[in-house]
């Protein structure tokens, strides 16, 4: 065992082992990024060409038209299993298993020139950060290694290594363009290194190309054209005001290569990074390599050619992301080992002199070999269960979010669920309103509403409520108004009667009038006449109304009003206030942010400081996260899904961010974005729709959708 672990062969394995345990890992941890939500829906749309059996709309297909779809399609191969049903999480999950398993066979090949470089490769940051997410990184990388390496492993002619290589340049450039310097590389390697002739490149270019046109159904159809217009679209996309304004210098990769940015953005997912800056992970490669160059000039120049092919070509294209990297990370490892392979050779000359080490440290004993393999078995077994653990905790989660749907704004204030299925999502740039599909997936069937093109006021929706006939009520920051689906009708504040319009709360009573709740008071509306309750008329002695609720089956209709001081009722048949002032509301709270009536007659008040309070009719029952498993005393928004199950929705006093908490009334279950589908955003509007999922609406992060049955399934 010994001497198979300090072979080349074992040194090999065990590169290989840390790079699928950190990639793994790094799968299973890394939030959401920017693009895989882009690249998903085309896998999505992949799949379902694949299923309808649909070829000419595969080869039709425009999603992201800048790069080949040979990733995207390996990613729907991934969603087939699932059928028609498959969500969001499922498709990250395995999605992101592909991109592990290519960035783990690139370090294997890596490794397989030199073991040392792929160590370095294996831990290097955004080599496991963009091989483990669903980007588009980890096959053209892969096939990249395998067409230069396999050209310099041929030894006679156009023997198997030849060909290899020539199918691996066209699997790279299948998928994705960006790697093009390598074939730079290949052709320092292909004349100057192997000698080969302009016959032999000749068959060589046409094996690889057949092979990109084969892997690259984008192109099976007018492919000049095409091609075109995909390297036209980097060209502008270059010049687009998204990159103008990140606007990163134009030696940004140097920034990339020589610090461990993802470390800073994840630290994490990359526990094993020592520190940020030059002393990182990735620093410390990047200054081995300098070191390295001129050795490397003497012994493997193709190594120096790759990185000054490499880096000019990052440095002059004016797109700067940091997964362009990556064409020439490899080459800094490689670089890098010949410097570290010095220092070691150095320090063990010194210690054939001296005996330093020898004397003070015990050669390792087969005993301690096998430990260590059993430590590194019990990680690679954790990291496992621990990864089926969370995937099996992402079922039945889906999110919906600006960047990836119709949906105007991530902020959301108010979700309400019409009869007829639609859900209507009030957000800070408007209205968003879905229809129902068919099936269990969440299509596209958005209308938008806001002050442009619709008669709403404000494209702040603060509040929705249904009315009697249907007609969709509209709590916005300067006013309210009345939508039936044709023609508007607006209330500001002066309509209102109060001295300001922001609407925060909004319930019809039993007699069909509509209470309404803002910063300036209350105010009830009969459907002709509005009656204003403010500090000056009324019983209410604060004028921020945050939250309204109509006790059901009430004799002349028992009002509630949540505020900014506490819980307020008013009896309308007699006119009669009383300020609630049960033990737990007596500390000052913060505000009573939502008000719900259970299917048991409850009421349910969620405040901003004291937990949860419920009143049964006799007595109050209060739960807080001193006496219960409630998250946090700060309570959002709170909602009942089915009868006796409730939802409630809890932030952090003093940071960003949430939790979900489910209650039967016994046990408390929270949902972490940790550990679970969730988002992490607070929470603030919860609602059911006909497929029987809940809706979430965050502060910041836009929709969290749940499905209960299908986790359950």
């Amino acid at each position: 065992m010994t001497k198979f672990l300090r072979s080349r062969r074992g040194a090999i394995l065990i590169v290989v082992l840390i790079a699928l345990v950190l990639r793994m890992w790094a799968a299973f941890q890394l939030p959401l990024d920017y693009d895989e939500p882009v690249y998903l829906q085309n896998a999505f749309d992949y799949a379902h060409f694949i299923r309808a059996g649909d070829l000419k709309a595969i080869i039709e297909y425009n999603g992201t038209p800048e790069h080949p779809p040979l990733t995207r399609l390996l990613y729907s191969l991934t969603i087939l299993p699932f059928g028609a049903q498959a969500g969001w999480s499922e498709a990250l999950t395995f999605a992101r298993l592909v991109s592990v398993i290519f960035g783990t066979l690139a370090v294997w090949v890596l490794a397989l020139v030199d073991p040392l470089a792929g160590g370095l490769f294996a831990i290097q940051t955004y080599a496991v950060k963009y091989t483990s997410q669903a980007y588009l990184e980890a096959v053209p990388l892969f096939a990249s290694l395998a067409a230069l390496f396999a050209l310099r492993f041929s030894k006679v002619g156009r023997d198997r290594w030849f060909w290899l290589s020539a199918v691996s340049l066209g699997l790279t450039a299948a998928g994705k363009y960006s790697y093009f310097p390598i074939f730079i590389v290949i052709l320092y390697v292909y004349f100057v290194d192997k000698k080969y002739t302009w016959k032999d490149l000749i068959i060589y270019l046409a094996v690889a190309a057949g092979t990109f046109l084969i892997l690259d159904p984008a192109l099976w159809q007018s492919p000049v054209q095409r091609l075109y217009n995909s390297f036209f679209f980097h060209a502008q996309y270059a010049e687009s005001a998204h990159v103008q304004e990140v606007g990163y210098p134009w030696y940004q990769p140097l920034i990339w290569l020589a610090a461990s940015k993802p470390f800073e953005w994840h630290p994490g997912v990359f526990f094993y990074n020592p520190a940020e800056g030059p002393f990182s992970v990735d620093g410390i490669i990047f200054i081995l390599a300098l070191f390295g160059l001129v050795s490397q000039w003497r012994q493997r120049r193709y190594v120096v050619i790759w990185i000054l092919v490499s880096v000019l070509a990052l440095l002059l294209w004016p797109t700067k992301w940091p997964q362009y990297i990556l064409v020439v990370v490899p080459a800094f490892c490689l670089a890098a080992s010949a410097t570290l392979r010095w220092i070691i050779g150095y320090f063990r000359h010194l210690e054939d002199y001296y005996g330093w080490v020898s004397t003070m440290i015990p050669i390792p004993s087969t005993v301690v070999w096998v430990a260590l393999i059993l430590a590194v078995g019990f990680f690679g077994t954790f990291t496992a269960v621990t990864g089926i653990n969370i995937y099996l905790a992402h079922q039945g989660w889906s999110h919906q979010i600006q960047d990836q749907s119709p949906l105007p704004s991530n902020a959301i204030n108010a979700i309400l669920t019409t009869p007829q299925g639609q859900m209507v999502v009030g957000t800070n740039q408007g209205i968003a309103i879905w229809n129902a599909g068919q099936t269990a997936e969440v299509d596209d069937h958005w209308q938008i509403l806001n002050s442009t093109n619709s008669g709403l006021p404000d494209n702040e929706v603060l509040s929705l409520q249904l009315g009697p006939s249907g007609e969709l009520w509209i709590g916005t920051g300067t006013g309210l108004a009345r939508y039936n689906g044709q023609s508007w009708k607006v209330f500001n504040a002066q309509a209102i009667g109060l001295p300001q319009a922001e609407i925060h709360g909004l319930q019809f009573d039993s007699q069909g009038r509509l209470w309404v709740g803002g910063n300036g008071g209350a105010a009830v509306y009969d459907g002709q006449n509005w009656r204003t309750y403010t500090p000056e008329n009324s019983g209410l002695l604060d004028s921020l109304v945050l939250s309204i609720a109509v006790a059901p089956g009430s004799a002349g209709d028992l009002i509630y009003f949540g505020t900014g001081d506490g819980l307020y009722s008013l009896d309308v048949a007699s006119g009669e206030w009383e300020r609630i002032r049960p033990a737990q509301l007596n500390r000052k709270n913060g505000g009573i942010a939502d008000l719900m009536f259970d299917s048991k007659g409850r009421l349910w008040v969620a405040t901003w400081g004291s937990g949860l309070q419920i009143w049964d009719g006799k007595n109050w029952l209060s739960y807080m996260n001193a006496n219960s498993d409630l998250p946090t005393n700060r309570v959002d928004d709170i909602a009942e899904g089915d009868p006796g199950i409730y939802w409630i929705g809890v932030s952090y006093p003093n940071q960003p961010g949430g939790i979900l908490a489910r209650f039967d009334g016994k046990e408390w279950k929270r949902f972490e974005s940790r550990y679970t589908g969730y988002s992490g955003g607070a929470t603030v509007a919860i609602a059911k729709d006909s497929l029987g999922r809940l809706w979430l609406g965050t502060q910041t992060l836009g929709i969290d959708i749940y499905d209960p049955i299908q986790k359950k399934n």
